[in-house]
């Protein structure tokens, strides 16, 4: 009985072993090569996620490799700029398995697995990155910055790995470092550089602004000349409507004179005043009631002082 339990579960064992070697997975974001008795083709590129089956032990034997995008930086390399300029780039590119047709079976034939690649990628990265040497200090950094295109160019010359079965994704150039000495000499020429923009600017405003001050002075005399034109006109007009009512002023004096006086003192009392003053004098006299008399009906003010002290106006006689 013991026999028979020991080849039942001997037989069980075996059968999952057996049945271990004939299955294998692939993830949803790996590609797998089957390689049959050590020979491979197109059609042992298995990019199909789940279970799949294959000849037991080792007639066929398969590896999987990561599609996801990976991540490849270069150390800090000196370059020479195309100005003499001396500085240190870090750069990084973003890569891939091209798992387009016979891509991951070139990736196979060229890497043992997906972490062998970054070394020798990093050897071809760093020459590519070498292109900067042909651009000027000033066409890396600053408002003429052409970093953009000299990425195009690192991404450009990486296009090669498409050979091996490797996708340039995207490269950039994250960091470029002067050295100190020439750090200081190149700060010592963007700062004459911001000077000599600095005064051009402040010398166009200062054009500008006596530009706008010319424009202003010259509105404002037109204007002037204009507003003192148009006062003389209105004062030569005032004076002829004038001299027609001086002329009939003049055929009655002594009426013009007292309505000047009514005028006079409407004026002066026209708010709340309080005047302290003697009545003997234009237009005061117009306030004392006893004034007029038969003979003068419009009311004079006193000009001179008889025996007794009292004023009577100039040319009138007591009766």
């Amino acid at each position: 009985m013991k026999k028979v339990v020991a080849i039942i579960v001997g037989l069980i064992i075996l059968a999952v072993l057996l049945l271990f070697s004939m299955t294998y997975s692939v993830s949803y974001h790996e590609v797998g090569i089957r390689s049959r008795f050590g020979k491979i083709d197109e059609s042992s590129i298995i990019k199909e996620p789940g279970l799949h089956f294959r000849l037991p032990f080792f007639a066929d034997s398969v590896q999987t490799f990561d599609t996801r995008t990976q991540l490849l930086k270069s150390p800090m390399d000196n370059l020479q700029t195309k100005d003499g300029q001396q500085i240190v780039v870090e750069a990084f590119m973003f890569w891939k398995i091209d798992t387009e047709g016979d891509g991951p079976l070139k990736f196979y034939e060229s890497f043992a697995s997906i972490g062998e690649a970054p070394p020798i990628l990093e050897s071809k990265f760093r020459d590519a990155v070498s292109v900067l040497s042909q651009y000027r200090f000033s066409e890396l950094l600053g408002p003429e910055s052409r970093l953009e295109q000299a990425e195009g160019e690192i991404l450009s010359r990486m296009q090669s790995l498409e050979a091996e079965g490797v996708l340039p994704v995207f490269a950039g150039v994250s960091r470029v470092v002067l050295k100190e000495k020439t750090s200081q000499a190149v700060i010592r020429r963007m700062k004459a550089r911001r000077d000599t923009l600095a005064e051009n600017e402040r010398a166009r405003g200062v054009a500008e602004a006596q530009r706008i001050s010319s424009e202003a002075q010259t509105t404002a005399d037109k204007i002037l000349a204009f507003a003192s034109q148009r006062a003389q006109e209105i004062r030569t007009r005032g004076e002829e409507q004038a001299a027609k009512y001086l002329q009939q002023m003049s055929q009655d004096e002594d009426l013009a004179i007292f309505l000047i006086w009514l005028d006079a003192l409407e004026q002066a009392l026209a708010e709340n005043t309080t005047v302290i003053l003697e009545t003997d004098f234009a237009p005061w006299h117009l306030m004392n009631i006893q004034s007029p008399d038969s003979t003068n009906p419009i009311p004079q003010p006193m000009e001179r002082i008889e025996g007794g002290g009292a004023r009577v106006p100039e040319g009138a006689t007591r009766p």
